[in-house]
This record gives C-alpha cells, sequence and structure tokens, in this order.
C-alpha cells in the first residue's frame, strides 16, 4: 500500500460572517488553494495560490451567505478542500 504524507494541516473556526481556516505547512506547500465550494456553493474566497515554507502559516477567510447556520465549518479544514499543486491526485 502507497502512504503520502499530506504537506498540511488545517483548522477552521466559524466568524460572524463566515469562516477563518488557518493553514500549517508540515512541508513546502506550492499554490495553496481552498476549494470551499465542496462544502457550500455560496462560499467565496480572496486569499488563493499562496505558497508557505515547512512551519509557515496562512489565515484565509471564507465568506459564506449562510455563516449563522453554518453546523460545522471544521468541513472547511476536510482534506479535499485546501488543495496545493503538489497534492498528489486523489480521487473524491
Amino acid at each position: 500500500m502507497f502512504y503520502v504524507k499530506l504537506a498540511l494541516s488545517a483548522a477552521a473556526v466559524a466568524v460572524e460572517d463566515g469562516v477563518e481556516l488557518t493553514v500549517t505547512a508540515k512541508s513546502y506547500v506550492r499554490d495553496l488553494f481552498c476549494m470551499a465550494d465542496k462544502v457550500d456553493v455560496k462560499a467565496s474566497v480572496a486569499e488563493g495560490m499562496v505558497s508557505l515554507l515547512p512551519g509557515e502559516s496562512v489565515l484565509i477567510h471564507i465568506s459564506t451567505a449562510d455563516a449563522a447556520e453554518l453546523a460545522a465549518p471544521g468541513a472547511f479544514a476536510a482534506a479535499n478542500v485546501p488543495r496545493s499543486a503538489n497534492d498528489p491526485k486523489r480521487e473524491w
């Protein structure tokens, strides 16, 4: 079995107008982007295509129309939402 170690970790918290996603690099992360529409089709992200060195973090603000009704902000930290150019191909 082939095991791929993810290059990043992510944590999400709800804020007044959406979600704040903190992404921390475990190794080099090239062109990080957030596929927020996998969680909420109305969500939008202002930041994208950020590269991080190991240990660096970035805070990404995700705007959602229904922020007050968002049951699980942690869904934005799932492995198929924050992605980068150096991710292995995944079937989702």
